[in-house]
């Protein structure tokens, strides 16, 4: 495996994951100005029980072609390139197609018995016709993943993220006066639409891609039987971790409004405290990750076939640069989220109360980054049964947490539960892969120094940016002065401290030159 071809795609996939995640932030912006606190928090329950039925429909799906693909193509095993292919396509379709009826079809008795707002019925119809097209657009994903030409995916993912915007906001701003059960049918037409496009996109390419593997010649081909069997061994043990987790996870939503109504809050307040939390908080916290879901998504494949060719030495050369610089941006991340908290939130939603729930949580924002990275190797070397044991672990204590403690501490306890959650799932995860890898941990490198130089970056910051307090600025062009100045002063803390080193940079630079050379 060449560091430069991993760091190119992941360089596609950044800068792809930054412009989607931005135009997804303006979406959820725009949906939680238009339907309010309470709306937004509605808005994530039949978001939660969409999401679920399209894990049903496609968990497991890109992750084992990319695995697969990416280890019969190492092999030179054309013939089982497309024998996987069809199989996965075929099984995909007819799951996806299952799943969008079922989910038409009962959509009234869901949103009368779990979300318990008949609003919500005409929303989910909407949102199921997107389920077919989202399913066999993950086949298509797994597929370019393994072959190195993230480009297409990542661009179709760009092209998706701007029509559902353009769609939202143009129905939303249509059909929003009739009521919140028109806005969730304008919203589910927009993002149907929108995974119909990307099909449609992602489509043509692989049949332009496919073509070469009907004229090539395999020097091996396993039988269909054992091709089937491999699948299922990769898919159903992510699949049964995705269901398992989408499970807790709806029941999660559901039980965090029950229990702040027997805390004492109002059915309102109680959906607006969920609405801002997983509506409005989270999405900040994850925004900045986009580097780390690219490298996360690259890392499956990549990682696969190296340790299909034994190239051991390569993985945990790799794992060890993946999780430097996971430590390195997220350390950072905190310090900006725990200093600027109140900013933040008054400049995206014009709300106090967002700065207080963000400074909490940026505690975690260590802990779901590393752990977003360690999932993603860790499947890669085929440590999906571990990975759904950790699941499991993680999800029985959160709704156990979530049964007993928020109708006694309300929304305290929940944000409470969050921390210890995803410091849970952290450690055994990153556990884990230091056994697989035995790559040491470098505690100065990676932890303390990052952490004193974005300390002192964020305040000497903040010092500069008060002496200017006097001038008419406004409170964005405050905020994002601030972070980057922060970003500037941290990153020439880094060189000094040798926390980034020359060798490192030289890497880089390798990396960006490969990436210049291939795809620009």
């Amino acid at each position: 495996m060449r560091s430069q071809g991993l760091i190119a795609n992941t360089m596609i996939l950044t800068v792809t994951s930054f412009i989607t995640r931005t135009v997804g932030m303006i979406s959820i912006v725009y949906i939680s100005t238009i339907l309010g606190p309470e709306g937004i928090g509605l808005y994530q329950l039949v978001m939660s029980i969409y999401i679920m039925a399209v894990i049903f429909a496609s968990a497991g799906i890109s992750v084992t072609v990319s695995k697969l693909v990416a280890e019969e193509l190492s092999h030179q095993h054309f013939e089982n390139v497309k024998k996987i292919m069809t199989t996965v396509f075929l099984f995909g379709g007819l799951l996806s197609t299952m799943i969008c009826f079922l989910l038409f079809i009962y959509a009234p008795q869901i949103a009368l018995f779990f979300i318990k707002d008949e609003r919500a019925t005409w929303g989910l119809r909407m949102l199921s016709l997107s389920i077919p097209f989202m399913s066999l657009s993950s086949c298509f994903k797994g597929y370019f993943y393994a072959v190195k030409r993230v480009i297409k995916p990542a661009s179709a993912d760009v092209l998706e993220q701007f029509v559902k915007l353009g769609l939202i906001m143009l129905l939303v701003n249509l059909w929003s006066p009739r009521g919140l059960a028109y806005s969730y049918v304008a919203i589910g037409i927009a993002m149907t639409i929108g995974e119909m496009v990307s099909w449609s996109y992602m489509l043509t390419f692989y049949i332009l891609d496919y073509k070469k593997y009907t004229t090539t010649v395999s020097k091996n081909s396993h039988d269909s039987k054992g091709l089937l069997l491999r699948i299922l061994g990769v898919a159903l043990p992510v699949a049964a971790i995705a269901y398992i987790g989408s499970i807790f996870m709806s029941l999660e939503n559901f039980l965090i409004p029950i229990g702040l109504r027997k805390f004492g809050a109002t059915q309102q307040t109680s959906m607006s405290l969920y609405g801002m939390v997983k509506g409005m908080v989270l999405p900040i916290l994850f925004f900045p990750a986009a580097f780390l879901t690219a490298f996360s998504t690259t890392l499956v494949p990549e990682i696969a076939r190296a340790n299909t060719l034994r190239h051991y030495k390569t993985v945990r050369h790799t794992t060890h640069r993946v999780l430097h610089f996971t430590f390195i941006l997220s350390i950072f991340v905190v310090s900006i989220f725990m200093s600027y908290s109140h900013e933040i939130g008054v400049v995206i939603y014009k709300n106090d109360e967002i700065g207080p729930l963000l400074k909490t949580l940026a505690l975690i924002v260590p802990f779901m980054y590393i752990e977003v990275v360690s999932d993603g190797i860790l499947k890669g070397l085929g440590q999906q049964v571990s990975c759904l044991k950790y699941s499991m672990i993680d999800s029985i204590f959160r709704i156990s947490a979530i049964y007993f403690l928020i109708p006694i501490k309300g929304i305290s306890s929940f944000l409470a539960i969050m921390i210890v959650s995803n410091i849970l799932t952290c450690s055994l995860n990153f556990n884990r892969l230091l056994e697989i890898t035995n790559i040491n941990i470098e505690v100065s490198k990676w932890i303390l120094k990052p952490a004193l130089t974005a300390t002192a970056s964020v305040l000497f910051s903040k010092y500069l940016i008060g002496h200017l307090s006097h001038l008419p600025l406004p409170v964005l062009v405050t905020c994002i002065t601030s972070i980057l100045l922060s970003a500037l002063i941290y990153m020439i803390l880094l060189f000094l401290v040798e926390c980034l080193t020359p060798i490192e940079m030289q890497w880089l630079r390798k990396s960006i030159k490969s990436f210049i050379t291939t795809y620009l």
